[in-house]
């Protein structure tokens, strides 16, 4: 075990985890509340700016979860973790583009049992 690492002078694990948990209630209010073009004045449909707000909150939450719990930041052997980590992240990345470029309806074609009920 290392030093007791600290943010601002607080526990750096107990520091993530609130904002942790304050990304979670961004994400909750973006699904609960009412988004559509006329109550934010926006272009997008209410869809497009839930999905954007659940993106954009997703990759933070993501990067604390990967770097503090996972050790992947600021450890000694961070860099060996970090590259093991993303070893993976290539072959998913890899597994993804083929099937999207070998098989054009692969996100739309789906059959029926592998699509939620509220699909049509």
């Amino acid at each position: 075990m290392g030093e007791h690492k600290t943010i601002m002078g607080k526990d750096l694990y107990w520091m993530n985890f609130f904002g942790l948990m304050i990304l979670t209630l961004i994400e909750v209010a973006a699904v609960g509340l009412d988004l559509s073009p006329e109550t934010t004045g926006l272009s997008y449909t209410e869809k497009e700016l839930t999905l954007f707000i659940l993106v954009g909150i997703g990759l933070p939450k993501f990067i604390m979860i990967a770097a503090i719990f996972m050790h992947l930041w600021g450890d000694e052997d961070s860099k060996i973790l970090t590259l093991t980590a993303l070893f993976p992240a290539f072959f998913i990345i890899v597994m993804i583009l083929f099937i999207g470029l070998t098989h054009p309806e692969a996100t739309t074609g789906l059959p029926e049992w592998c699509r939620p009920g509220f699909y049509n």
